[in-house]
């Protein structure tokens, strides 16, 4: 019978808990403007981790279904940081083989509609705690401006 060394089952019980244990959480929500709570009409919203990133399409009326690969299937419990990339046109990346932007990591915007410290994770300022209760959440965001100009 072949034992394993007791630090090999706490790095494998380590990450099982990191990762999840494969029970998704259904998350959905509305992206709107600070100033006058009216919707983002267009774009993607990232949920990432630091492991996994679920994905969204923002619909028209603001709301959108997180899920991975394109399926609305939810994603695990934790604490997620978010972007979104609020665009009339998204841009796909280099290495994007099918040309679709909202499989890209962080799209680029070509005309975009909110602030551009919010097309990544890391500078938005935006988190969400996911766990069983969690159903619809709201996310606010400032318009783009001259000013927010990606740099």
């Amino acid at each position: 019978m072949k034992t394993w060394p007791l630090s090999t089952c706490f790095l494998f019980s380590a990450l099982l808990l990191a990762v999840g244990c494969g029970k998704n959480v259904p998350v959905s929500g509305t992206v709107v403007f600070n100033d006058d709570h009216s919707p983002l009409t267009s774009g993607v919203i990232i949920f990432d981790n630091g492991i996994q990133t679920g994905r969204a399409k923002i619909e028209q009326d603001g709301t959108f279904i997180v899920g991975f690969e394109k399926n609305e299937n939810g994603i695990p419990e934790g604490t997620w940081r978010v972007a979104i990339v609020g665009a009339e046109e998204l841009l796909p990346c280099p290495q994007n083989e099918d040309d679709d932007p909202t499989n890209d990591i962080y799209p680029k915007p070509s005309k975009p509609l909110i602030d551009a410290r919010y097309n990544n994770a890391e500078t938005s300022d935006l988190t969400v705690t996911v766990d069983k209760s969690t159903r619809a959440v709201e996310l606010t965001v400032d318009r783009f401006t001259k000013k927010s100009k990606r740099k």
